[in-house]
């Protein structure tokens, strides 16, 4: 691996509920990875590894004060998200590419995509924290013609989104957030819904 390159361990923390939807695959660094479906890896003996974080369902985050918001999670009913055990290589500068199951068109709203640095620690081991690590390298809403930018989502199978690594990004361990804010009951609080995905990238090899 060149050293411009990022490990890239894709912890998506999608909750959604039945009728809503997750990130069921992502392409990164030209390798298609499959990722955890919380309706069959939880059954399967031995669970498989993914690249990304285990999530509790397809049901969305509303309570933004809990810690569940950062990398999915279920506290209400006691799911706890953990690291994801496999990383994937991708460059600094690098397109992702990442497929949600079909999106519901009730649900439109901005997709969102943040970072936060691992410093020098194994993101693999990352805890959600009261910290305020991430910053946003990516952001999609409503365009000019009144489109949102769920709406691509909602054909079957659904538009892969697409995002860019920030190419001035310094090599290191690095976590990802990618997340939908439905926002059709945002009139009141809790209202609007958040449907996040996280994903940890590791020191490049030299």
């Amino acid at each position: 691996m060149k050293a411009n390159q990022l490990v890239l361990l894709l912890n998506v923390l999608s909750p959604l509920a039945v009728a809503h939807g997750y990130v069921s695959s992502a392409l990164i660094g030209g390798t298609n990875y499959t990722l955890y479906n919380p309706n069959v890896d939880p059954y399967s003996s031995p669970v498989p590894q993914r690249i990304n974080r285990k999530i509790p369902g397809n049901g969305p985050i509303t309570d933004v004060s809990l810690i569940d918001i950062q990398c999915n999670g279920y506290t209400d009913g006691g799911f706890t998200t953990a690291p994801a055990p496999l990383s994937a290589p991708v460059a600094a500068g690098s397109q992702v590419s990442l497929v949600w199951t079909q999106w519901p068109d009730s649900h439109k709203g901005p997709l969102v995509t943040y970072m936060a640095s691992c410093g020098s620690a194994d993101c693999s081991k990352f805890t959600p924290g009261s910290s305020a690590v991430w910053f946003k390298i990516h952001e999609a809403g409503k365009d000019s013609s009144g489109t949102w930018a769920t709406e691509p989502l909602e054909t079957n199978p659904a538009t892969p989104f697409k995002f860019t690594i920030p190419a001035t990004l310094k090599p290191g361990n690095y976590l990802i957030r990618h997340e939908i804010i439905a926002l059709h009951s945002a009139y009141t609080y809790p209202g609007a819904q958040f449907y996040p995905s996280t994903y940890n990238s590791c020191k490049p090899s030299v």
